[in-house]
């Protein structure tokens, strides 16, 4: 009996290892959990939502500093006191200067651009929110299929343990081979390599659920399971289709990024154009006050107070108390074909994403058709398994009615209860893949993911 002593003892082993491993005693109070406290903790500790966060505030600032339609002035000090061939002149230029440009009738370029990337930051970050939700979810629908494996796992080792134990007292016996006893052996180490796996998956889940929420890796909780989803009737493929193309973040996408090009082009443009104004500008003894209007609508006005010699650097007149009124015009004619170039990408640029725009109402619906025809597979495993778990119970059920008269021993009862906590654990995994198509589905279609206590919200359209 030594040889099954030896592996007696490994399994026990084994159980001590598996018990230590998940830093659990029975002296400690375990928290439990549930998936809305998953997802709140996730959304408010992942750097990926931070970052995204920390984006649309920028995005924010830089629109407000780019504002265009207000009064936003510029206020410079200068001043020098210049020492010329080493002799002090006592001649000390001062001024202040006060400056603005105005857009009367549409926002700058700038502000256009600067709304543009605001409205990109604040659609990353939905995406971003949205990607960390079904993260999340996996990996807590992962723990519970872990758990229910791992089970599953220790079952079957003791099984073989016993089984083993068996076959060791026949071979003692002459009732069986050496050939049945190896045999046993390799079953049992077979099933110990197995729980030694699933052992680890779970660790690994759960680490990795731990660090979407900021706590600390070795961090013990236990999970509520969810409940388990409706089955859904028939899905129209076309409505649904046409739902995601009018919501598509990716097509608006597109479009901003058209906006954003066509704004460059016409800056660009703007460039070889002649630039015409309306200009004014009246002297005083110690100001300057200097106006001008030009053909875009952009009312600028520069007040200056200062010295003499200040004033009269950024002048027309020499003398004070002067003032005029005239045109100023500027035509830049040639530049070596450097704008005519950047003129031919930009309209390169603009027709690539129009062809992008027109192919992707079928890219979406391809996407929708895939992500509808995984859910109703999924579904369809989760109907199968469920008939085999179901199958898997009653034949549990009517052994232990044969046991209790006789008919059968309790290895058969066991190697049956095996069966049917295999069979609970793959219904438990279809179960798990069918939440995982319904959230594909609802990632395809862009529907934000809402979870309420335990559960995931079907939207209306889906039911």
């Amino acid at each position: 009996m030594k040889k099954s002593k030896t592996f007696l003892w490994g399994v026990h082993l084994i159980w001590l290892l598996s018990f230590f491993s998940f830093g659990v005693s029975q002296a400690e109070e375990i928290e439990t959990i549930n998936l809305s406290y998953v997802v709140e903790k996730v959304l408010a500790n992942s750097p990926e939502v931070l970052n995204a966060r920390d984006a649309v505030e920028t995005a924010k600032l830089n629109l407000s500093s780019s504002a265009s339609q207000g009064l936003s002035p510029e206020v410079t000090l200068s001043g020098n006191w210049p020492i010329i061939n080493g002799e002090d002149t006592s001649e000390m230029t001062w001024g202040i200067s006060i400056k603005d440009a105005v857009y009367l009738f549409d926002k700058s370029p700038t502000e256009k651009t600067a709304q543009i990337l605001l409205q990109e930051a604040e659609s990353q970050l939905l995406l971003k929110e949205e990607e960390a939700k079904v993260q999340a979810i996996t990996y807590y629908l992962e723990i519970v299929n872990g758990e229910k494996d791992y089970s599953v796992a220790q079952k079957a080792a003791e099984l073989y343990q016993i089984l083993l134990e068996d076959q060791q007292r026949k071979w003692e016996e002459g009732n069986a081979s050496s050939i049945d006893l190896l045999k046993a052996q390799e079953n049992l180490e077979n099933s110990k390599f197995l729980l030694q796996e699933k052992e680890r998956e779970l660790k690994l889940a759960r680490e990795n659920l731990n660090q979407l929420m900021g706590v600390p890796l070795d961090t013990f909780f236990s999970l509520t399971p969810l409940s388990s989803p409706a089955s859904f009737g028939k899905l129209d493929y076309s409505s649904l289709s046409l739902l995601l193309q009018e919501r598509s973040s990716e097509k608006e996408a597109l479009q901003r990024e058209k906006e954003r090009k066509e704004i460059q082009k016409k800056e660009t443009k703007k460039t070889t154009q002649p630039q015409i104004s309306l200009a004014g500008e009246y002297k005083g003894e110690d100001f300057l006050t200097r106006l001008s209007l030009d053909r875009e609508g952009i009312f600028s006005y520069q007040i200056q107070g200062g010295s003499s010699p200040y004033l009269s650097s950024g002048s027309y007149f020499s003398s004070s108390e002067s003032w005029g009124v005239g045109l100023e015009i500027s035509w830049k004619i040639w530049d070596g074909k450097v704008t005519s170039n950047q003129l031919k990408a930009a309209e390169i640029e603009i027709d690539q994403i129009e062809r992008e725009v027109e192919a992707l109402p079928q890219t979406l619906s391809l996407r929708v058709e895939k992500a509808v025809n995984q859910l109703l597979q999924a579904q369809s495993n989760r109907e199968l398994t469920s008939l085999v778990q179901k199958s898997a119970k009653d034949t549990y059920r009517v052994m232990e009615e044969q046991l209790k008269i006789g008919f059968i021993t309790d290895r058969e009862l066991l190697q049956s209860e095996l069966q049917y906590q295999q069979a609970e654990a793959n219904y438990q995994k279809a179960e798990n893949n069918f939440w995982q198509a319904i959230l594909n589905l609802l990632k395809t279609l862009e529907e934000p993911i809402q979870i309420e206590g335990n559960q995931i919200v079907i939207p209306s359209f889906l039911s």
